[in-house]
Parts: C-alpha cells; structure tokens; sequence
C-alpha cells in the first residue's frame, strides 16, 4: 500500500488525504480533482462567500503549502476517464495513465438541470466555487431572483438573497419544501420560516414556460398560470451521482451509488465516500446514501482509518447543518418523511427537535436551534432502544433518562 490515489478533491478526498498523514502514512498520496481550484469549504459556497461576508482565501480547506508540507500531491483540473482494478491504473483524459496500490473514490454529483431549461447566461446551478463566484456577481447585478427547488441549496440562497436585499421567489414541485426527507409537518414550518422572511414560496407548482430575450431569462409562466418577471434564476433541484468511473471500474451499484461495507471498502484496496457511497451503516443496520457535506469529510477520516489501520467499520452516524437568517438547523441519524415524526419543544419560538420513529426506534433527529437535545438525541439512535413517543414529547422528562428505558 505505498501509493495512494485519490479521485475527487472535495470533502472526502481531501479530508482522506490529510487524515492518512496524521495516521502517520508514509506513503504516496495524490489527489486528482476535476475543479479548477484546490479543495474549499463547500457550505460557505451559499452562505457567506456568496453575500460576500468572507473571500476566497477564508474558502479553502489547507493553505496550498499544506498540500507540500505533507507531501500531498494535488493535480488539478484532472479528469479521469477510465481504468482497470486488475491492473491497478486509471486512464486519464489528455496526459498519461496513473498508477495506484488503494484507490479512494470521492467523487460527488452534478446539479441536475430540468428538461426545458434554457442555455441562458442568467440561469445557473451551484455546486463550485466558480458557480459561487458567478452567482455572487450576479447576485449583485440583480433584484429578483427565482429559485426553483426548495431543498437546502435553495433555502440557503434564497436566505443569503434576501439578507442581500433581494427579492426571492421559489418554486417547488411538492407539496411542502423537503416532504419526503422531513415529513408533511416539518414541512410546513421549514416553508413559513421563509414565507415569515419574506420570500415568495409557491408550492405545488412547476416552470411551464421560459421566456427569453436576448439571451436572458426575462420571466416564467407557472403551472399556476402566472407569469413572473425574473432577472436571475438558480436551478436547485438537486444532483446526479459521479457514477460513471465506479461503472467503468465494475465496482457494485446500488441504492443510487456504489455500494460500500461497513469500512467504506467496494472491492479490494478501494474505498467509496461522499455523495456515492452507499454505506451499510454499522450503527442503523442498513445501507445509506447521504448526500451532505459533513458526511463526506467524516467518510473521508473512517477511509484513511481502514487504509492505515486495517479495515475499520465507520460508525458515525449521519449529521449535517444548515444556517438560515437566525436559525440553526442539525440533524443526525437517517430517515425519511413516512417514519413517525414526535416533536419536543416550542414551535412558535422555532427552538423544537423532531424525533423520527420506525417500530419505537430513533432513526433520526432534526433541531432547529435546540443543539443540547439534537446531540442527546443521537445517543438515542446509537442505542437502538425502544423509546415511547409519550416520553419524547414531554419536556419534563430528560432525554438521557430515555437511554435505558424501553417503550412502554
């Protein structure tokens, strides 16, 4: 295992990289990113880069002697193509084949584009820092901005555009913002934070039609049958997952990845993190694709643990976080929108958690601005104890009091 080859310089292949030197790995370590620039702190991409509250240099991960001082090699603007796991090599696009001993794939998604969606100047998705750059100039240049999807993307941007100033519509094709991640009620109260903060939310609706001039995006018709005058639009309906190299490779597909055991390991000396992986998650006893930024770091730490210390189960549960005008948003754990959401604390003053409950279990845990009880309620999910709903809505009752109790 001398030489390690990385594919994907966002969170889990940097975060690989670096890991492995702190396990004192002595080997070859080579980083090959697509991106133009060296890795960067992605969240700060719809937050504060793009209002302008921090610049490039606050951006990125390590200071480019980083990479050097740990005898990391970083290529960038580097596309692989291809390659064999027989013969341990990958083919690159324009410049010479790369050898590897353990390949780790981070390779995250592209944003999706709907099917009409016109090639315009002004109509953009967010996923680099280029986009950032782009979309923050823009931002500027603009007063109404459509946002079409409403899930965390969205709801960070149109939160930045209106802390800008600017006027903000969303469109969303369902019901209510994130239904099927958080469920109908959630919801709900994720839509009239922003409808609160004055943003234009329009539900259950759908672009019908584009209307261009001059290479722009001028307006929309709506499935409601509106027609709404816009000068910037952002695509954020989510992304497709980078699978063409780990077919190519003939590693398993599954779930919408590659699939992954408990270490983080798809064949022999080859692991998979970040937006791919579908990882049977020690802890939840089912695999699981999670598509946030705090997970692709932490899957990039538990690859460099199985690559230098023996294949390693990776039991961090699921986490990540949103900022939004005042709120702080944190959820561990993974469900979906059908499982029995509890709720615990104040709706009205936004400071509540929402258990999510399969058969009595905690699969997850949702906080807005209620971090003490998020975090007791991950140790609810890793104990794997049957809890009774009753017991998690009544605020006299102390979540750690839960850990060894069963459902009554």
């Amino acid at each position: 295992m001398s030489r390690v080859v990385i594919v994907g310089g966002g969170g889990t292949g940097d975060a690989t990289a670096f890991a492995l030197r702190k396990r004192g790995f002595d080997g070859e370590i080579v980083i090959l990113s697509a991106d133009h620039d060296r890795p960067y702190d992605r969240p700060y991409l719809s937050k504060e880069f793009l209002r302008g509250e921090v610049d490039v240099p606050k951006v990125f991960l390590h200071d480019e002697a980083d990479y050097a001082n740990e005898r990391i090699e970083l290529r960038l603007e580097q596309r692989v193509t291809g390659g064999s796991l027989r013969d341990r090599r990958l083919t690159m696009s324009g410049s010479d084949a790369v050898g590897f001993d353990v390949l780790v794939l981070g390779l995250g998604g592209t944003p999706r584009r709907l099917p009409q969606m016109p090639s315009a100047e002004n109509v953009r998705t967010l996923r680099s820092l280029h986009d950032s750059h782009e979309l923050r100039a823009a931002l500027r240049r603009s007063s109404r901005l459509l946002l079409i999807g409403a899930g965390f993307i969205g709801a960070e941007v149109a939160a930045s555009a209106r802390q800008l100033g600017k006027d903000v519509l969303i469109v969303e094709a369902l019901p209510v913002p994130l239904q099927r991640a958080l469920g109908g009620d959630v919801g709900a109260a994720y839509a009239q934070i922003h409808r609160s903060h004055g943003v234009d939310l329009r539900t259950g609706t759908s672009v019908q039609e584009w209307h261009t001039n001059a290479g722009q995006v001028v307006a929309v018709t709506l499935s409601d049958g509106t027609r709404e005058e816009v000068d910037l639009v952002l695509v954020a309906i989510g992304i497709d997952p980078n699978l063409e190299l780990p077919q190519a490779l003939g590693l398993p597909i599954a779930g919408g990845g590659v699939q992954v055991n408990q270490a983080l390991g798809a064949a022999q000396d080859v692991y998979v993190g970040g937006d791919i992986a579908y990882h049977d998650h020690p802890v939840l006893a089912r695999s699981v694709r999670v598509e946030h930024w705090e997970v692709a770091k932490g899957q990039g730490r538990g690859i460099a643990a199985s690559i230098a210390g023996g294949d390693t189960p990776y039991t961090k549960l699921p986490y990540f976080w949103s900022d939004q005008y005042d709120i702080s948003l944190e959820y561990r754990g993974h469900a979906s929108g059908d499982d029995r959401a509890v709720w615990r604390g104040d709706r009205d003053a936004l400071k509540f958690s929402v258990f999510y409950l399969r058969d009595s279990v905690v699969e997850a845990v949702l906080s807005l601005n209620d971090a003490k009880t998020n975090e007791a309620g991950g140790k609810l999910i890793e104990g794997r104890r049957r809890v009774s709903a009753a017991a998690l809505e009544d605020p006299a009752i102390e979540i750690s009091e839960l850990l060894g109790a069963a459902a009554s």
